[in-house]
């Protein structure tokens, strides 16, 4: 696993001079003043059909960590449209909110009720015995947005298809040095839940980045649990500790931010840069007005549907066709192309 992430690294950093170019021309134009129209919001792109395609008749099970998060909204709706689109029918069950307990029950009874296939967004690796039940009893299991069990020897997962989390943490140090312009910038980092899969591979890719941006001083490290209070709570306290002249941007790896952004301005702290992870509605209109200097785009609508895909592709004999894993692009957002950007939910 060591080995595939090097080798991931170095073939990224083959691709940097581009991307850097890109960023610095976003960086201009996110430095103009704040815009006053607010933006339409159009639906977010969705998967083309394909037509001819021989329905997979089959049952799935979908469990979902976090499904009650706003972010799973286009999510339901790429599930809808992939089963559609591969023939499949399916049940869609919450993880109340990351208890283990209900997650390990959900996958409990997907194989008492016999499954074909099951969509899993784990909140972490304590779902691991539940996939090992549904190894046990011959149902495949594919992780969508969040993983757990992919790539490990002790359990089966047969793919992953989402955001490839390291990628979008190292993202954001190639945001933050764009918009500064590659000079010395001190940057508070705020992160999600601590023990989650996705924050730790994206703190991963964070401090890669940093290794390749040496300009960026991390000052404090801290957690808002991808809450809106506790965002909020986490940037007055930033504030406090750090007045003008100490700090420069705070970096958020959720949409959590916003009433967090209104605070800093309205104290007078618009010497600090947010940066923020996703791309909701709301965060569209901030990045467009230059409250926000940028995100990385993580679109859940794709996520589901490939997944879908992928699950027709295993169903159907089709293993060649499977990629493991399936990452799907992960585009940089800023004033420069926030108008022209559909959000990736909350319209």
């Amino acid at each position: 696993m060591q080995n595939w992430l090097d080798k991931t690294i170095h073939r990224r950093r083959l691709l940097r001079q581009t991307m850097m170019a890109l960023l610095a021309g976003s960086a201009l134009a996110a430095t103009g003043s704040a815009m006053a129209a607010e933006l339409t919001c159009p639906a977010a792109a969705q998967e083309a059909t394909v037509a001819d395609i021989a329905p997979a008749n089959k049952r799935i099970a979908v469990s979902v960590a976090y499904l009650k998060v706003p972010f799973y909204a286009n999510f339901k709706l790429g599930l809808e449209d992939g089963a559609k689109q591969f023939g499949f029918t399916y049940d869609l069950f919450d993880g109340n909110s990351g208890d283990l307990a209900t997650e390990l029950a959900n996958l409990q009874n997907f194989a008492a009720q016999k499954y074909d296939l099951v969509l899993l967004t784990p909140s972490g690796e304590g779902i691991l015995p539940g996939i090992k039940q549904l190894n046990e009893a011959g149902i495949p299991v594919i992780e969508v947005n969040n993983k757990a069990g992919f790539g490990r020897d002790d359990v089966d997962v047969v793919t992953y298809v989402g955001a490839d989390d390291v990628e979008f943490g190292r993202l954001q140090t190639d945001l933050v040095s764009a918009h500064f312009g590659g000079n010395p910038v001190k940057v508070a980092y705020v992160m999600g839940p601590l023990s989650t899969p996705a924050q730790v591979l994206r703190a991963r890719g964070w401090d890669v980045g940093r290794g390749e941006h040496p300009e960026i001083e991390e000052i404090a490290r801290v957690s808002d649990d991808f809450d809106s209070a506790k965002a909020l709570a986490v940037v007055q306290d930033l504030l406090s500790r750090f007045p003008k002249g100490q700090i420069d941007a705070i970096v958020m790896q959720g949409p959590e931010g916003a009433a967090a952004v209104d605070y800093a301005l309205r104290i007078g702290r618009d010497d600090v840069v947010f940066f923020a992870g996703d791309y909701p509605a709301d965060v569209r209109q901030l990045i467009y007005d230059g409250k926000i200097a940028g995100t990385v785009n993580q679109n859940p609508y794709p996520q589901a549907y490939h997944a879908m895909e992928m699950a027709y592709d295993y169903l159907m004999g089709k293993e060649a066709d499977i990629k493991r894993p399936y990452f799907l692009p992960l585009p940089l957002i800023t004033q420069e192309n926030a108008e022209s950007v559909p959000p990736a939910w909350g319209c």
